[in-house]
């Protein structure tokens, strides 16, 4: 594990990657994806009690939004900059992350992403297919081209933008189906 990190976040770490493990099916080997205001925090692994490893990247909602996006939607340009730096960084994690892994998460953000793509927030299992979150990321897109935020659902926060990117590079770049999305504990 990374021996830089404060305690406190590791005891949070595996907290979540724990609870995560145990929605899972077990013996399986899960990623959990944590997008935070400042950092994104990537842990694996197939052990009940503790996760193999995991990263702390520099991309988060807040960071990435004012490292970036200087316009209220980004400008095509700025979300090009952002997909370039989201891609630098995570496209690393390909040769770390174990294959075949479930992805999880308990970000707020992701509670907003998969009621963007209609799905229920009561269902057992909050199941947000690649396909759906491009759906969503699509209608951004849309809102970036010119369409006025008012002609759709979207929240028109940067932080958002950022973390939809996130979330999309991630699944893209690293091979993600599916991402299970689980309420904050």
């Amino acid at each position: 594990m990374n021996s830089a990190v404060p305690p406190e976040m590791k005891a949070n770490i595996t907290k979540l990657y724990c609870a995560a493990y145990n929605e899972s099916q077990k013996n399986k080997i899960i990623t959990l994806l944590l997008i935070t205001e400042e950092c994104t925090i990537v842990a694996s692994g197939k052990s009940p009690l503790e996760p193999d490893d995991f990263w702390i990247l520099p991309l988060g909602s807040e960071k990435t939004s004012k490292e970036f996006f200087k316009h209220t939607p980004p400008s095509p340009d700025e979300i090009e900059y952002a997909i370039n730096f989201i891609e630098d960084t995570i496209i690393p994690l390909k040769k770390l992350l174990p294959t075949n892994s479930e992805l999880y998460s308990f970000s707020p953000v992701m509670q907003e992403i998969i009621l963007q793509a209609n799905k229920s927030l009561s269902s057992p299992k909050k199941v947000l297919s690649i396909k759906e979150m491009e759906d969503v990321f699509s209608r951004l897109a849309i809102i970036i081209s010119g369409r006025p935020y008012s002609t759709d659902t979207l929240p028109e926060s940067s932080s958002f933008a950022a973390s939809l990117l996130i979330l999309r590079e991630f699944m893209h770049h690293l091979g993600f189906q599916n991402i299970i999305i689980e309420k904050s504990l």
